[in-house]
């Protein structure tokens, strides 16, 4: 990626903004410095991406697809810019679908390159993800033994299921139902890749949910916060090594308890990730205990 970067200008804006991300998050007594020096660059770079975005071809996508993996990073960071001291009531807190979003925006620009990623220099990022094929016999034959996941995951989306299937009309069971199975293909990929978890493993679960179901989840539906609270789970789970993922399974379930109050029924569906993400963020030394 450095060596595109000297090629290209909106590339290296954006491999300076994770640096001036990374700085803020690990000096703060200098964070509002590197803050805004990673906006400035972020800015710049993005300026030039949009301008040059009608140019993608077979000759420059790869610039294109670093500079959008490298946005990621942006935008996943939101939790660790949010200045502690400033604004954190509801309204002003982090919303994930403004990287699921992003994540589906970028997938529609650079999908027809996607095929082509394994024979270039990136290959490892795809082969990294998908460590094991979903039809391999030996896809559902995994141990959490290693794992860093719960050891009641699977049973805790088996439940999820049925209580879509249960509560929700014929129209739209279905997408939750695929949904849960999506989800369920992360979990697998990450119980495979033991300690060794991939961003890519739950990130990818952005880019198959139905339009419908993106729709629930950016007008929070109850039933859509419910199964982001699982998914919030997966991101817990990344984030003590992943830091610019840090703090977003806390907001998450901070936006689901806010939407779900006096709807005692999802509650109850989703104590099962609150305490998970309680438990796992005391443990990682991500905080206290959830209320």
């Amino acid at each position: 990626m450095p060596e595109i970067g000297y090629d290209c200008s909106f590339v290296m804006h954006g491999i300076l903004t994770v640096a001036a991300l990374h700085k803020a998050y690990m000096i703060p007594s200098e964070r509002d410095k590197y803050l805004d020096l990673a906006s400035s660059h972020q800015n710049t770079g993005l300026e030039a991406f949009r301008a040059l975005l009608h140019t993608i071809d077979d000759t420059n996508w790869q610039n294109f697809f670093c500079f959008a993996s490298l946005v990621i990073f942006f935008v996943a960071s939101d939790p660790v810019r949010l200045d502690r001291d400033k604004d954190t009531s509801f309204e002003h807190l982090p919303d994930i679908t403004a990287l699921f979003v992003f994540v589906r925006g970028i997938r529609a620009i650079l999908e027809p390159y996607q095929g082509r990623l394994q024979k270039t220099n990136f290959g490892p990022m795809a082969h990294g993800v998908w460590i094991v094929d979903p039809g391999d016999p030996e896809y559902k034959d995994t141990s959490l033994r290693h794992s860093v996941l719960p050891r009641d995951i699977f049973e805790a989306l088996e439940y999820l299921a049925a209580f879509f299937k249960q509560n929700l009309s014929e129209g739209t069971r279905d997408e939750y139902a695929t949904a849960v199975m999506e989800l369920e293909k992360s979990v697998y990929l990450m119980a495979h890749a033991g300690t060794n978890v991939e961003v890519g493993m739950v990130m990818f679960w952005p880019y198959v949910i139905s339009e419908n179901i993106m729709a629930d989840i950016q007008t929070k539906n109850p039933y859509a916060m419910v199964l982001i609270s699982y998914f919030a789970v997966l991101l817990c789970v990344m984030e003590p090594t992943y830091w610019f993922l840090r703090g977003w399974s806390r907001r998450t379930i901070e936006i689901v308890d806010a939407r779900l109050a006096g709807l005692p029924v999802l509650l109850e569906a989703a104590k099962w990730p609150k305490k998970q993400i309680s438990n796992l963020g005391g443990h990682y030394g991500m905080g206290g205990s959830l209320g």
